[in-house]
């Protein structure tokens, strides 16, 4: 029997596309693998299925038997089956309804005052310090917790523990802590929503706990921690990306110094051009057969839906390893695409967007402190990223 390709997917460099995701790319759209939890699944790699399964509604994060589901990791949120197979439509419909109002991009707008003023804030702080100085540790791992955390409405007290909860939830080791640190975001989460419910405040939680009528706050404090979770990791991970791919590709770095209305393009590719993981995908289970891209995915078998595959697909972009912030059109799905759109893609466009502005003006000289080849991938998280990005100027 011939062995399946095991995730995680080895590379050499922190912007390097996985060798065997290109091979497995150019044999067929979907095939099988072996996840990095040792489970068997469907990697899905090319843009076109990628695209149309985000739209299928046979599949789900659910599965029936969510203890028996195939596990692309050990990270309990991010890769393992949820167990609400019998409402997960009926609560996704739900939460849609009430989230994508209150993240809509013109309300996204209106906060883009108080994100440039962290930025601000932040590069001050940099720029205080002695370089070389980590960028990731002063920006990338900072913003995100400031701006998600103020909008939503999480005490300042709080947001050193919540934001350690969510980096356990991201291990894709450890399964035991990342377990232990979603249980105790969700706690912590149900006693913010009961709190707000009695003493509301300007922010997200409050406006959204009114409105909710659901005969339990379950579905919404699982809703908030998906959210929390993706807003903090995942804009923390392009940052790190984004200033990476800028400083080694001056060309670009110039071109946006010189004409700032090219961030709003330069941000697009960010997003295309981010290596999510060695290859990995967010996972799916199919709830009956699939016949798609020349094979049949069975009810219940894991699926999982390949971003960086997708978004660096030669079938859909030319020269697709590149970085070309000229690049149009551009329709990477680094936001999932139809009804699996992420809800807070207008507020992680308007971070990165205020950051890459902010960054060079500021620091017109920023260049890595160390070699390029020396930055080195995080491999025990989810979404990977660059462990360090040591910065002088």
């Amino acid at each position: 029997m011939t062995a399946l390709p095991h995730m995680p997917f080895d590379v050499s460099g922190v912007l390097d596309i996985a060798p065997m995701l290109r091979q497995l790319q150019a044999e067929a759209p979907i095939v099988r693998v072996r996840t990095q939890a040792g489970d068997e699944g469907w990697l899905v790699t090319r843009h076109e299925e990628v695209r149309e399964l985000f739209s299928d509604s046979r599949l789900g994060r659910s599965h029936p038997e969510p203890q028996r589901a195939a596990r692309a990791t050990n990270s309990v949120f991010v890769d393992r089956a949820s167990d609400n197979y019998g409402t997960e439509d009926a609560e996704h419909a739900a939460m849609r309804a009430l989230f994508v109002p209150a993240f809509s991009a013109r309300r996204m707008l209106a906060v883009r005052p108080h994100i440039a003023s962290t930025v601000d804030r932040l590069l001050t702080a940099m720029e205080r310090g002695t370089p070389p100085v980590d960028l990731h540790e002063a920006v990338a791992a900072r913003l995100p917790v400031l701006v998600v955390c103020a909008l939503v409405g999480v005490p300042e007290e709080d947001r050193a523990t919540l934001c350690a909860w969510t980096d356990g939830v991201a291990d894709t080791v450890n399964g035991e802590r990342s377990a232990t640190s979603w249980q105790e975001l969700l706690a912590y989460l149900r006693w913010l929503l009961e709190r707000k419910r009695r003493e509301p405040t300007d922010d997200v939680i409050s406006e959204l706990v009114a409105a909710w009528t659901g005969p339990s706050d379950e579905p919404l404090a699982g809703a908030f921690a998906s959210l929390l979770f993706a807003g903090l990791e995942t804009t923390a991970v392009r940052i790190d990306y984004g200033t990476v791919l800028l400083l080694t590709n001056p060309e670009h770095r110039e071109a946006i110094m010189r004409d700032e209305s090219l961030i709003p393009s330069t941000v697009e590719e960010i997003l295309r051009r981010t290596v999510i993981g060695s290859g990995g995908g967010l996972p799916r289970y199919a709830r009956a057969d699939i016949e798609i891209g020349g094979v049949t995915i069975k009810a219940g078998e894991a699926v999982l839906l390949c971003l960086t595959g997708a978004n660096t697909d030669e079938r859909v972009f030319v020269e697709p390893e590149t970085f070309d912030i000229m690049r149009q059109p551009n329709p990477h799905i680094a936001f999932g695409y139809g009804s699996r759109y992420c809800v807070g893609a207008s507020l992680a466009r308007i971070e990165l967007q205020v950051v890459f502005t902010a960054l060079f003006r500021r620091f017109p000289n920023l260049r890595l402190a160390v070699p390029f080849e020396e930055l080195r991938l995080r491999t025990d998280r989810y979404g990977s990223g660059v462990l360090e990005v040591p910065v002088s100027w």
